[in-house]
């Protein structure tokens, strides 16, 4: 995002720029940018309030074990970070792969709130 806004800084200081091109890459910049914002802010709440992330957790926000998860879409597509292959992946890989290494992923809290979510009528 800041790599673009660069380029186009560039363009505008060399003079080889189009006007509408320029005004609706900053509209959607600054659409980024209150994004981000409001990340930041729930971040910032929920480290102060306990009580605050709970019900960010209820709303479907963000809570311990979704990276980043504005409720926008499937649940099975959000990103949960796995602390045994140290990287993102979704709630989908995520029951796949313990269920593939169920002993490595036996106490693991991030699948078992996979589980809760995209599999409810299960118990475990």
């Amino acid at each position: 995002m800041f790599k673009q806004s660069n380029t186009r800084m560039k363009k505008i200081m060399d003079g080889t720029f189009r006007l509408d091109e320029v005004s609706s890459a900053q509209r959607e910049f600054e659409g980024q940018i209150k994004l981000v914002n409001a990340v930041v802010n729930a971040y910032a709440i929920s480290s102060k309030n306990k009580r605050a992330l709970t019900g960010l957790s209820k709303l479907n926000l963000m809570d311990d074990t979704t990276a980043i998860d504005l409720g926008l879409g499937n649940p099975e597509v959000d990103k949960v970070k796995c602390p045994e292959q140290d990287c993102l992946i979704t709630r989908t890989e995520c029951l796949d792969y313990s269920s593939d290494h169920p002993d490595v992923c036996a106490g693991c809290e991030t699948g078992r709130e996979c589980k809760r979510i995209l599999l409810p009528n299960t118990e475990g």
